[in-house]
């Protein structure tokens, strides 16, 4: 208290994440020991639901009390990416430091940490071509959430470099399993299609599935890769996959905070800092190494 009153700051440090979000609970590990670590208390607050109306309204009303409690920062993994500055009109008005994790918003600048994206669909389409596939089918959720329009866009990429072709993209709704969506839209390409590509683990998972439901031999006939290396696996299933070290996006995001709050009276930059990290294919027994 006494220290907090010579610094004016609290000591304490916000993050505001979605409940549902598969990474959450490694970011928040790895914020939570970088904080510790500098003793700061980091104060959690999670937001139901990973995109949509009741999310994006739920995370506005956390993020004004929080202003009222005098954090010192804060850590967001936004819900709405497409959110107006005036959303965050109350932090800039504040110069309170703000870093956006994984998700980056369009049209808000700020700090952000997070992973490429981009590089992990490519190197996924590039891991396919290397094991001899020549037609892919990408299950994404659209061009909605920023992760899966960069994935499929650099996966896009890499089909054309290495030429293979694009048997079809399949939109799922959200990042869940998604399963009977998925059975009937598998369905609709068997025999055009030698590999998958789940923008998501949970995605790819529901495609090994559904490609065992239609007689398809995995890996030797259809080769199947997600992206998160997320472990979340039945007896049956070990996805190969892209892992994007969701610890070390913590660590990083709490480390450039530290750094914000620690020069004092924080004023946007024209061009905030970002920090991606390579995301690492992790061969499961869906897809080997290229």
């Amino acid at each position: 208290l006494v220290r907090g009153m010579q610094s004016g700051r609290s000591g304490i440090v916000s993050v505001v994440i979605p409940a549902e979000h598969a990474i959450a609970p490694s970011i928040l590990e790895g914020a939570y020991d970088y904080l510790h670590e500098k003793d700061i208390i980091m104060a959690l607050d999670l937001v139901h639901g990973n995109t949509g109306e009741r999310a994006f309204a739920e995370q506005g009303k956390v993020i004004n009390r929080l202003l009222e409690s005098r954090v010192d920062g804060f850590i967001l993994l936004p819900v709405n990416e497409e959110a107006s500055p005036l959303y965050f009109k109350e932090v800039v008005d504040r110069k309170i430091p703000l870093v956006l994790v994984d998700r980056n918003t369009t049209h808000f600048e700020a700090d952000f940490v997070g992973t490429d994206d981009y590089a992990g669909g490519y190197e996924a389409a590039r891991v396919l071509a290397g094991n001899g596939c020549k037609s892919a089918v990408l299950i994404s959720t659209g061009e909605f959430v920023s992760t899966s329009r960069l994935r499929a866009e650099g996966f896009k990429a890499g089909l054309k470099a290495f030429k293979m072709k694009l048997a079809a993209e399949v939109i799922a709704p959200d990042f869940t399993h998604n399963t009977d969506f998925i059975d009937q839209e598998l369905a609709k390409y068997k025999g055009r299609f030698d590999a998958i590509f789940g923008i998501a683990d949970r995605l790819a998972i529901s495609a090994w599935h559904s490609s065992q439901r239609l007689k398809l031999k995995i890996p030797q006939q259809v080769k199947v890769i997600g992206f998160g290396a997320l472990n979340l696996r039945d007896p049956c299933v070990a996805i190969s996959s892209f892992d994007q070290d969701p610890y070390q996006i913590g660590q990083n995001a709490a480390k450039l905070l530290v750094e914000r709050i620690e020069k004092g009276s924080w004023r946007r930059k024209p061009k905030p800092t970002q920090i991606l990290s390579t995301p690492t294919f992790v061969e499961g027994t869906s897809c080997p190494t290229a």
